[in-house]
């Protein structure tokens, strides 16, 4: 999770800080500092090998109060530059002392008892830098030892640190640009690799971590990785309190967790005074005010506490932003998540001459249990409505996910007030509209920006009449015939079918109508029937009249039309609708079956 906030992080200091750490090559040559105790079987191949680097123009080697032969072998040499501490003062000492001498803009630090290192390695460390994409090089390699850094090092610094993702933090070859050391305090022990790490994080340095392959160490004694050990956790733990890192333990810690506190009431207010039944809306207000008083008294604390953090620790300006997300990452989330809130409550506002209404209007997640395996999960709605196109007044424009909601599809038409429309595909982009003309949304007393909930669709459209086209693709025909082995008795382009429904108040079982022309599948739809009288048409003109109540299946209609066969059967299904059958006495009609005489091909070859 603390990914999170790191990546955040990331993406906000591009764009506070634009691009000004563009790369730009940078025309310098190259010191070297080589801190040395007690180096003797080493420090010459180190030497030799740095010489080979035709950018190191200078070498300096600090003798950290060695008591061996270390002294005198790199005074032998030419051309590098010898210092001595007469006692042993420490790594970062030696540091210190070499960075004095420096006369270059680039410094590269290496260990001394680097037993294999070769001119490659070298180069490798130091050309992000001169190539001008990096301002400090750290290095990863492939060695036997690495506790400290294991057992230590990586787990404190992803606590206190988690931006920073390393493999190799503590590796003590590295390379910097001088300007930046000259800003930075250095440790005097073996803390230095690291305070040099995090200083640089903090002042936005561009940091690299290049592979160098294998390296060959001295294996230190348990007595000497414990000395090493204190050192760089005193190191981060240090750099965690200057940075500001600790205050989730402290009161500024406590302040925001009650600030937090504060943001949850506020939001679980909002959404009880909206979606929770059993709380009053009395208590819903009284939880939103207690929750906006928390969050008041403690925002203010945390703000006189972090300013005055960063005056008495002189936080660095590009560091003052890591630290603040890092500090109130959580309280900066609560408080995005309660805007977000309420600006979709303003965008729910309404207001009359005498009222001012506020009904957020929320998604509808719908689950299929149907084994169709186009069905699924869905979220539909809310739906605004909004003015016909031009030219478009007998047009409704609306989403596949409302079409489904209402249980019809394109180019079915819907009658409200008398008046047909026909179903038409919203605009791109336009999935949250639904375009109506005018004469159509006065029938149904709408107007624009009207929002409503998918749960609700049906009931606006609440005695509205629809005529559904049910005829199947000629794929659907042929797997039909197949299955029964027959022939395709009929030309699917030439025979339509639709069934007129209404939309009702209540919800009813639901039937399935299956109408079979000479005995092959020609369409399906499914709605409720109600105890009442249904007429069947051919060519527009009745056939019959059927008496049908909601316990009706089976064969409720068996008749010819010319040479052609027609017959309706109707099936009990699982599902419960809204949708109705239109009867006799309905604006539509039940069943209209339109057949071109053209439209016979062939006969039944069906033996049962």
């Amino acid at each position: 999770m603390q990914a999170i906030p790191s990546l955040i992080m990331v993406i906000l200091s591009v764009l506070l800080l634009g691009f000004s750490t563009k790369s730009s090559k940078i025309n310098s040559t190259v010191s070297v500092v080589i801190p040395a105790f007690n180096e003797e079987k080493s420090i010459k191949h180190v030497i030799d090998t740095v010489k080979q680097v035709k950018d190191i123009t200078e070498i300096i080697v600090v003798d950290d109060g060695s008591t061996d032969k270390t002294h005198e072998i790199v005074s032998k040499l030419d051309n590098v530059i010898l210092l001595k501490h007469n006692s042993n003062k420490g790594k970062g000492s030696a540091i210190k002392t070499g960075l004095k001498k420096v006369t270059n803009d680039v410094v590269l630090f290496l260990d001394a008892d680097l037993i294999e290192l070769n001119k490659i390695q070298v180069e490798s460390i130091i050309k992000p830098i001169l190539d001008g994409e990096a301002d400090i090089t750290k290095t990863k390699f492939k060695r036997e030892a690495g506790r400290v850094t294991e057992l230590t090092a990586k787990p404190l610094l992803q606590f206190f640190f988690p931006e920073l993702s390393f493999e190799q933090p503590l590796s003590g070859q590295f390379a910097a640009i001088k300007s930046f050391l000259d800003t930075i305090d250095l440790e005097k022990d073996y803390g230095v690799d690291i305070g040099i790490v995090l200083d640089a994080d903090a002042q936005g340095m561009r940091i690299r971590e290049v592979d160098i392959g294998n390296v060959v160490h001295e294996m230190s004694t348990l007595q000497e990785l414990n000395i090493m050990a204190n050192e760089v956790v005193r190191t981060i733990v240090d750099r965690a309190v200057h940075y500001g890192r600790l205050t989730m333990m402290d009161e500024l810690g406590s302040s925001i967790r009650m600030e937090i506190m504060g943001l949850s009431l506020i939001t679980f207010g909002i959404f009880g005074l909206f979606f929770i039944q059993f709380i009053t809306p009395i208590v819903s207000v009284l939880i939103i005010l207690v929750g906006l008083i928390i969050s008041i008294i403690y925002l203010i604390r945390i703000v006189r506490m972090s300013l005055k953090m960063y005056k008495q620790n002189k936080v660095p300006q590009k560091q003052l932003f890591n630290s603040f997300m890092h500090m109130h990452f959580p309280v900066i989330v609560s408080i995005l998540i309660l805007l977000l809130i309420m600006v979709s409550l303003v965008g729910s506002v309404s207001i009359s001459s005498n009222q001012i209404s506020i009904e957020p209007a929320s998604k509808n997640l719908v689950i299929s249990t149907s084994p169709d395996p186009s069905s699924g999960v869905a979220v539909r709605g809310p739906y605004t409505i909004e003015n016909a196109l031009e030219n478009e007044e007998h047009l409704i424009r609306l989403s596949t996910s409302a079409l489904d909601t209402l249980q019809t599809q394109y180019g079915d038409y819907i009658y409200i007030g008398g008046e047909q429309y026909q179903l038409e595909q919203a605009l791109d982009g336009e999935n949250d509209l639904i375009r109506m003309p005018e004469a159509a949304r006065s029938q149904l007393e709408l107007s624009p920006g009207t929002v409503i909930r998918d749960s609700n669709l049906k009931a606006t459209f609440k005695d509205s009449y629809m005529v559904k086209n049910i005829k199947p693709n000629s794929e659907v025909l042929f797997d039909e015939a197949e299955r029964n082995n027959t022939t395709v008795a009929i030309d699917v382009n030439n025979t339509n079918i639709s069934v007129g429904t209404t939309i009702a108040s209540q919800v009813h079982s639901e039937k399935i109508l299956s109408v079979y022309v000479n005995d092959t599948l020609t369409g399906k739809t499914s709605a409720a029937i109600l105890n009442d009288t249904y007429s069947v048409y051919v060519n527009s003109i009745r056939y019959k009249s059927i008496s049908l109540n909601e316990s009706s299946t089976g064969l409720i209609y068996n008749g010819t039309y010319d040479t052609s066969t027609i017959k309706v059967i109707l099936e009990d299904s699982e599902s419960n609708s809204t949708s109705v059958f239109a009867n006799e006495d309905s604006l539509v009609k039940f069943l209209n079956i339109n057949i071109n005489n053209s439209s016979l091909t062939g006969t039944n070859n069906s033996t049962s």
